[in-house]
């Protein structure tokens, strides 16, 4: 699908350029040739993990060792389907306009940084373009740009569920 989608967008691009486009058989056999040229370096260090009850997500590797991203085990039935639960995402919450009622939704959070709260750290694990940070993850945003949370702006409504200490 992604790769009829892709001769679609090339069709277009080159109408708008009044360029002749190639066939879709010529098409497919240039995205042919340059996937086999890929080495690979091309692609990055990153390992695949071995999968267990607690799937990391695609970039973690970005975030460091110690804060990885963790997809919930928790799961809802919704009209007899089982589905994974869906938390609000922190930094979400912080960018989300006005007039919305909510920011977006994850199943993803870190484990490192819910440690010591009584909630979950939600995090995003896709761009979702929000203002000065327009090419970074939530989890990146939450984690490179405010430091793990420590510097996350405090005009926001988000609560901070620490465990009081007795």
């Amino acid at each position: 699908m992604a790769v009829v989608n892709a001769y679609i967008v090339h069709a277009y691009v080159w109408e708008k350029q009044r360029k002749k486009k190639m066939s879709h058989y010529a098409f497919l056999s240039y995205l042919h040739r340059q996937l086999v040229q890929q080495t690979e370096a091309t692609f990055t260090k990153a390992h695949a993990l071995p999968r267990s009850r607690i799937s990391h997500a695609d970039n973690s590797i970005v975030l460091g060792v110690d804060h990885l991203l963790v997809q919930t085990t928790d799961t809802r039935v919704n009209n007899g389907v089982q589905r994974l639960r869906q938390r609000q995402c922190n930094v979400c919450s912080f960018y989300k306009p006005p007039e919305k009622k909510r920011g977006g939704t994850s199943t993803f959070f870190c484990a490192k940084c819910s440690e010591g709260k009584r909630g979950l750290v939600t995090l995003c694990n896709e761009v979702r373009g929000h203002p000065a940070n327009e090419s970074m993850t939530c989890a990146q945003i939450w984690h490179i740009l405010w430091q793990n949370g420590m510097f996350a702006p405090k005009a926001s409504h988000l609560r901070d569920r620490r465990i009081a200490k007795p």
